[in-house]
């Protein structure tokens, strides 16, 4: 408890400790010395307004005010969990909780989750909505995706990761770990349209202009490296771990899924929000293996 206290404190930018300095000769301690502290009643709001920069919007039924990017009744994870054909009693491994919203839904559907968050911020905000919405079958772990999928023994039924490739140093490393882990993964990322992008264009666009050429299980792989620039330095900020995360094409995410054996591949969600960087979902399974 004193660990996660500490871990709490640091999240949400205060480093000071409880008496942050000593009281003047009146006896009256700093102003700052409280700031960890709730002097409104208790509610849920307050364990909202604890941690800033929240990106999920929380079911009305909750009445609270979060975000209002993500809705936790997210269409890709429902679509998912019908291409899955139900997720009640699966074991679900989730890569990239971020704040909980995806879990929910898993957990609505029945399943039972592991969910793996790198992000301190994020991971707390995981607690909280696991508190505030009764994730009974969820669990949540800080650390690395990538790591756990290599060490963990198990199989899952179903790997979620939803909006995390794009933010990988080594996008093909995840997919070759998720892939030994499951015959079901289901993959919101976006992905470089090279196409739609001059040349001259990359560096304004934080992109490196030199491509990154892999060859991985007889196929060639252009990555390609970005900048976060000054992105992680929002509240709200839910990147990968490392700086200059590795984009791939569309093509280059389908190939390496077919080659590591995913033989049934269905998509949805195409979208362009940008000419060059575009999204999609893809689930992914093997059949008859």
């Amino acid at each position: 408890m004193i660990r996660l206290r500490k871990l709490m404190r640091r999240a949400v930018g205060a480093h000071s400790p409880r008496h942050s300095g000593p009281a003047d000769q009146s006896g009256i301690l700093p102003t700052n010395a409280f700031e960890d502290y709730e002097s409104r009643p208790p509610s849920i709001q307050n364990c909202i307004d604890a941690i800033p920069g929240w990106n999920s919007q929380f079911p009305p039924e909750y009445d609270v005010v979060a975000g209002n990017r993500v809705p936790f009744l997210d269409d890709r994870i429902l679509w998912a969990i019908e291409r899955f054909g139900g997720v009640a009693g699966a074991d679900v491994l989730e890569i990239g909780p971020m704040e909980g919203g995806h879990t929910y839904l898993l957990h609505q559907n029945g399943a039972t989750i592991t969910a793996v968050e790198a992000s301190k911020r994020a991971f707390l905000k995981c607690l909280v909505t696991k508190e505030i919405t009764n994730l009974s079958r969820a669990r949540f772990l800080l650390g690395d995706g990538v790591q756990y999928l290599e060490n963990v023994e198990k199989r899952y039924d179903l790997i979620v990761a939803c909006a995390v490739l794009y933010h990988m140093r080594d996008p093909i490393r995840f997919l070759e770990a998720a892939a030994a882990r499951t015959d079901a993964l289901y993959v919101w990322t976006s992905y470089i349209d090279e196409s739609a992008l001059p040349p001259e264009q990359m560096a304004s666009n934080r992109f490196d202009p030199m491509r990154e050429i892999r060859e991985f299980n007889g196929i060639s792989v252009t990555l390609y490296r970005r900048d976060y620039a000054n992105v992680y330095l929002n509240p709200d900020f839910c990147g990968g771990i490392y700086n200059e995360p590795r984009w791939m094409s569309r093509s280059s995410i389908l190939d390496v899924l077919t080659s590591l054996g995913f033989n049934h591949l269905e998509i949805a969600h195409e979208q362009r929000p940008y000419p060059a960087e575009h999204c999609f979902s893809v689930f992914a399974r093997r059949i008859g293996s």
